[in-house]
């Protein structure tokens, strides 16, 4: 084989391999997130948008180990976060918290492996308790349907 047809092999092997990652837009709406639980896969990127009068924060304790938190500023229309760990990541706007302004987002296949750890961190969570819950719950709920968990 020539170096030119290994050369143009390889070229097509690598651009083969490479992994294409997806945009996932979540929309600030009155007090709600939508969607509520977001599925993504690692390299992912999510992106807020409809952000006025919004932020949105990682909860404290409410994300994998490991992981970087995030907190974009009131009204950082497209503010964007890119996930890398895999795992269940419980998200708020702190204005609206206690309204039901917690979402989910789930980054990977299956169970998360720190779903257990969400809900032994729920009594730590100071305030919007039963909206950070209800978030853990719908999750659950949300794989149990997938079948992703039994």
């Amino acid at each position: 084989m020539s170096m030119n047809r290994i050369s143009v092999a390889l070229v097509g092997l690598l651009l083969s391999a490479q992994v294409v990652a997806d945009e996932y837009v979540i929309r600030a709406v009155i007090t709600n997130w939508t969607p509520l639980i977001t599925y993504a896969k690692p390299g992912d990127t999510l992106k807020f948008v409809q952000m006025a009068g919004h932020d949105t924060e990682t909860i404290e304790g409410m994300f994998p180990e490991g992981a970087t938190p995030w907190k974009a500023t009131m009204g950082q229309e497209g503010f964007s976060v890119t996930l890398d760990k895999e795992g269940a990541y419980i998200y708020k706007c702190n204005p609206h918290m206690t309204t039901g302004m917690v979402g989910a987002i789930v980054v990977g296949d299956g169970v998360p492996e720190n779903l257990a750890t969400l809900e032994t961190a729920l009594p730590n969570v100071k305030v919007g308790k039963n909206m950070v819950a209800r978030a853990i719950k719908k999750i659950k709920e949300d794989l149990v349907k997938t079948g992703r968990m039994k």
